[in-house]
């Protein structure tokens, strides 16, 4: 097998696996129940404006980002901004569903340690996202973008940028945020940095 065979079938299994693993941290998250992500909180602010149904306004603002995406940021598009499309949900759910009917009354502390675990499933399936380079969420684009046009403004304070401005929005829309998408607005950017730097990017170097 040769080096460059190795070295992309090592992109694709952590493309698979983080979008897997990213459905899971954010079930988690919904299971403990402390706030939206700061992407779900300016959706839902924008839906109490349109009243589409939150389903509809969601993939009308997923359409609106990916087609922001291929003209500004194409080289970030890829099989995995697909996967993420049309899987993410189904495995958001699955997760939620399967803890939810095994522990029936989360008392605050399982639910505080539910949110801790979706915090690092949710950055760790990022970052190998991010380095698998095979393609990004349609929303997750904007912070690379910014970086990469910003070269003095590193990834994770674009990230803690974007993910605020959407908080921002989301209030402004009577969407009010929970103590869990205020930590995650500020968290998710350096958090992605540091599992990057140390986990997923050297991960992916063994293979090249």
């Amino acid at each position: 097998m040769s080096k460059l065979n190795r070295a992309a079938k090592a992109r694709i299994f952590m493309m698979i696996l983080g979008n897997i693993v990213l459905g899971i941290g954010a079930g988690l998250l919904r299971f403990a129940d402390f706030g939206v992500d700061p992407y779900q909180s300016f959706v839902l602010g924008l839906d109490n404006i349109l009243s589409l149904g939150y389903g509809t306004t969601f993939i009308l603002v997923n359409l609106l980002f990916l087609i922001l995406m291929l003209i500004l940021a194409r080289p970030l598009f890829g099989i995995g901004t697909l996967l993420n499309m049309v899987v993410l949900g189904y495995i958001i759910d699955a997760a939620y569903f399967s803890i939810s009917s095994i522990i029936l009354y989360p008392t605050f502390f399982i639910r505080a340690l539910f949110f801790v675990l979706s915090i690092l499933f949710i950055t760790v399936a990022s970052a190998f996202i991010y380095s698998s380079n095979l393609g990004v969420s349609t929303y997750d684009w904007i912070a690379l973008f910014s970086a990469e046009k910003q070269k003095r403004l590193p990834f994770k304070w674009c990230r803690v940028a974007s993910d605020s401005i959407c908080v921002i929005v989301g209030l402004i829309l009577s969407v009010y945020p929970g103590v869990g998408t205020i930590i995650t607005a500020f968290c998710l950017g350096p958090f992605v940095s540091f599992f990057r730097n140390t986990l997923s990017e050297p991960f992916l170097r063994r293979f090249k």
